[in-house]
């Protein structure tokens, strides 16, 4: 496997395609009031779309941990992955794509993974 692709739930990708083509998706966790999951895991985008819908229930998501991207990173790498592209939604948007890049730095300084 040359390069493997993680990336985030808010690419909103088909839930068939994690896990396949080298693809990972690390979720977000999604708050609907006090009810919490992981998204597209626990809780399904329709699921969010409702509780959106009309502004009937606050909403909320929280990044993933470091330590979720750094579970996927070694998976990946484990399994012979050469190389790891991370994509994520903005760090203006989000704390997701720090939390992948720290997950990224404690994974290459104990591997042969790099960062650039």
């Amino acid at each position: 496997m040359p390069v493997a692709v993680v990336t985030d739930s808010t690419a909103y990708l088909p839930a068939e395609l994690n896990g396949t083509y080298d693809l990972t998706v690390v979720p977000l966790t999604v708050i609907i009031n006090s009810d919490q999951g992981l998204e597209g895991e626990e809780i399904s985008p329709a699921e969010v779309a409702h509780a959106l819908k009309g502004r009937r229930f606050a909403v909320s998501t929280s990044r993933p941990s470091p330590a979720q991207f750094i579970e996927a990173y070694r998976r990946l790498l484990d399994a012979g992955a050469d190389g790891i592209v991370s994509v994520h939604l903005s760090s203006r948007l989000s704390g997701t794509f720090e939390a992948a890049t720290m997950a990224a730095a404690e994974v290459a300084s104990r591997s042969r993974w790099w960062t650039a």
